[in-house]
């Protein structure tokens, strides 16, 4: 069996979940914490090796090709105070590119790659695929425009239009460390007067589908799983699930079409992922709406509202 490498941080549940499952059926792994690397870990390439060597104080592995590496979450390491004011860009850029040349180079199974990663995390790329797919998978009408006038006409020319952001920032709002964020929103009339505020950046808006329900779909090197979220029980959730009313809203493990099933692992191989989180629509007519992919997307708490095992499957994908 397989040995995994965890890239994770101290905060995520998500490896917390697999790294229980493989203690469960003695698969042996080595998590690494990357928000800990500086006085946790120790981290060498020598080029006569031809591979990376990691270490804690607890162990030390070779990262030869019978290991696989979880690329979960890395994230800047915590700096010591020791460290001088005005060096922190410099040591957080050069630990982000030795992890990258570790993703980049091993001679195992990577899930995912960062170039990989990187070319499939763009929304305009997605929708080309999408919408050239065929196959019965429907693509929202779209544009992404700073031009007002072409808004304009693109939103006289639709009954509903929605405003999304391109990558959701988490802005911070005051010091007690509260954020906001914006998810997806129907553009009401009031605002489309406004057009002119789209000249400040160029703005993505989609026709509005309407929803019987929506579908967050894992997608896995040779698995697919579909969990249904009943966003439509719901005022607070029924524009975008991301709004959670988990008292109203339920969530189901479901079977998909395999035209469905078909483009979910297509567009996989299309990008050269073993994994992603995908969002679709099933619209009033029972079609399939696919609106993005997110090639490390969270999926743990659709596991806890639905009570589908999805951490085996994640964790097998890794063996």
């Amino acid at each position: 069996m397989k040995k995994v490498l965890i890239l994770t941080h101290e905060e995520d549940p998500h490896s917390r979940s697999v790294c229980r499952y493989f203690d469960q059926i003695g698969v042996d792994y080595f998590e690494v914490l990357t928000d800990k690397l500086i006085g946790h870990y120790d981290v060498t390439f020598d080029l006569s090796k031809r591979f990376f060597i990691l270490s804690s104080h607890e162990r030390r592995i070779e990262l030869t090709s019978d290991w696989s590496i979880w690329n979960r979450r890395v994230m800047d390491p915590t700096l010591p105070a020791s460290i001088p004011s005005g060096l922190e860009d410099i040591v957080f850029t050069e630990t982000e590119r030795t992890w990258q040349g570790l993703l980049f180079t091993h001679a195992g199974k990577v899930v995912n790659r960062p170039q990989a990663s990187f070319n499939a995390n763009n929304k305009v790329d997605q929708l080309l695929f999408a919408s050239k797919y065929g196959h019965g998978i429907k693509v929202p009408k779209t544009v992404l425009t700073n031009n007002p006038q072409d808004f304009k006409t693109f939103f006289a020319g639709l009954p509903k239009v929605s405003f999304k952001l391109l990558k959701a920032p988490m802005i911070q709002t005051n010091e007690e460390g509260e954020y906001l964020t914006c998810y997806n929103n129907i553009v009401t009339s009031e605002q489309a007067e406004m057009a002119e505020l789209v000249r400040n950046n160029p703005c993505l808006f989609q026709e509005y589908i309407e929803k019987e329900y929506e579908l967050r779909i894992t997608a896995l090197e040779n698995k697919i799983v579909a969990i249904k979220i009943d966003s439509q029980k719901s005022a607070l959730s029924s524009v975008d699930f991301r709004r959670y009313d988990f008292e109203n809203v339920t969530y189901e493990r479901v079977e998909i079409p395999r035209n469905v099933e078909q483009f979910c692992a297509d567009m996989l191989r299309h990008y050269g992922l073993l994994f992603a989180e995908m969002d679709f629509i099933r619209n009033k007519d029972g079609g399939y709406v696919f609106l993005e992919l997110n090639p490390n997307g969270q999926w743990l708490w659709l596991e806890l509202k639905s009570g589908y095992n999805l951490s085996k499957d994640v964790a097998d994908n890794l063996l």
